[in-house]
């Protein structure tokens, strides 16, 4: 495709200029919805944000949810006018995404103005069991990236990433997939839903130490009594609540509905003011019901920025609203900085990241590593069905693999992930389980723990299975 880098695109001038915006999240309905409808409802939106006249805000079109069959953003397009289809964001999920539906997906974009674009594996289907979703096409949010940089330069491409991991070996296996979509092209990041914001915190101070200096959007949530029992059930992938933030919601959901809505347009105002002073570009805000709902949390998040112009005085006020609850899911839980949300910018990089605990392993991981590095130092080198036996006896191999990708991996065969994904998602639950039920251990964070037992984690990074 030609190079159209000139062509304005607002969303990416704000976004990169540091001006602070407000995306207002729609869900792509399922196929199950008729499309006028939702073309109805994404128009109302729309008008909704242009009618907020003290901040700048848009529409971010997210794809997936809880359907097994969805329509695309793109399909949507021409339900948003011409004349503001580059302040939107559009998302592409690679559930059930063969490889030739993205270059026609852009097709559709560059056809119809829409510029901006957030590649995401997408979650599995709610319900489903590894084996179903095994059954599934998941293409990778690293491959989408890589296509939509492809197709057309004057894309501007973003990722997600999701901080709020507790442990150290799913925060750093995280990390790894941030550095890969980064290096695929992802030139702004979106992170996903929590309430805590020292982790906020940290992934900008990561990023920077990094010296990826992008911009950042987070995700917040806008809560009603049905939607906090649906996360207290584990029905949203990757989110999760602490006792402390707990026990504050069922305070709260003791309340009138008209007082318990109050309480939580207060807490999105506290976070969006936040987010804006350590250092995020802006803020999508994810269930939002009604269009009326996107023009007052605008205006409200308005007010706070202007009610919070410095650092200080919005962490008294934070602290109080939350009566500093402790945002973490468990005891132990591991911060790569200090605990301590009391300043914007680390004293000093990397050297104040925390050193986390020992890797723990089992006596029969370790044997079965050392064993595998001996059988198998070249496995990638060479084709997949070479000494296929013995890779099924000594490294569990799956034995799908189109190339085998055991040296890159620590010797675990990342097949077993049930998305097929070469790194670990979002969904994955606090312990370290995947987000479908009865898998165990996310074969992912697995093989950062290997890593970490060999000192080889830098290798993950430039290893793109």
């Amino acid at each position: 495709m030609p190079d159209k880098t000139w062509i304005r695109n607002r969303f990416r001038e704000k976004l990169e200029r540091g001006d602070f915006l407000v995306l207002g999240e729609v869900q792509i309905p399922g196929r199950e919805l008729d499309k006028d409808v939702a073309c109805e409802k994404i128009a109302a939106f729309e008008k909704a944000a242009r009618s907020v006249e003290n901040m700048t805000t848009s529409l971010a079109l997210t794809e997936g949810g809880s359907s097994a069959e969805f329509y695309r953003s793109a399909d949507f397009i021409s339900a948003l006018d011409p004349e503001y289809r580059d302040t939107h964001l559009f998302y592409l999920s690679g559930r059930n995404c063969p490889e030739d539906l993205v270059p026609e997906l852009m097709q559709k974009a560059s056809a119809g103005g829409a510029l901006n674009w957030v590649a995401v594996s997408g979650n599995a289907v709610p319900g489903e069991n590894a084996r179903k979703t095994a059954g599934r096409r998941f293409m990778e949010s690293t491959a989408i990236l890589r296509t939509i940089r492809k197709f057309d330069r004057s894309f501007f491409a973003g990722c997600t990433a999701n901080p709020f991991q507790y442990s150290a070996d799913s925060l750093f296996a995280q990390q790894v997939k941030w550095m890969r979509k980064i290096r695929c092209g992802a030139q702004f990041v979106v992170a996903q839903s929590n309430w805590d914001m020292l982790k906020l915190q940290a992934m900008r101070w990561y990023l920077n130490g990094r010296g990826y200096f992008i911009p950042s959007v987070a995700r917040l949530m806008f809560l009603t009594p049905e939607r906090v029992e649906r996360i207290l059930d584990g029905r949203f992938p990757g989110i999760v609540i602490s006792p402390d933030f707990r026990a504050i919601l069922n305070k709260e959901l003791r309340f009138s509905r008209s007082q318990f809505e109050s309480a939580q347009w207060r807490r999105i105002e506290l976070q969006a003011a936040g987010c804006r002073l350590l250092g995020y570009s802006g803020v999508q805000l994810a269930g939002l019901d009604r269009p009326e709902q996107l023009s007052l949390a605008a205006s409200r998040i308005a007010g706070a920025l202007r009610e919070f112009p410095v650092f200080d005085g919005w962490l008294e006020a934070y602290n109080s609203y939350q009566a500093r609850a402790e945002m973490a899911p468990f005891s132990g839980s591991f911060y790569l900085y200090d605990r301590g949300l009391n300043r914007t910018e680390p004293a000093r990089y990397p050297a104040e990241m925390r050193q986390p605990d020992p890797v723990k392993t089992t006596f029969g991981e370790r044997f079965r590593s050392d064993v595998s590095r001996f059988f198998f130092p070249h496995a990638d080198r060479q084709p997949a069905v070479s000494r296929q036996f013995l890779k099924k006896v000594i490294a569990d191999c799956a034995g799908r693999c189109p190339g085998c990708t055991l040296p890159r991996t620590m010797f675990v065969c990342a097949r077993h992930c049930p998305k097929h994904l070469n790194g670990v998602c979002g969904g994955i639950r606090p312990d370290g389980t995947c987000e479908i039920a009865g898998v165990g251990e996310c074969v992912h964070r697995k093989i950062m723990r290997l890593a970490r037992v060999f000192g080889e984690e830098g290798k993950l990074e430039d290893s793109l299975p």
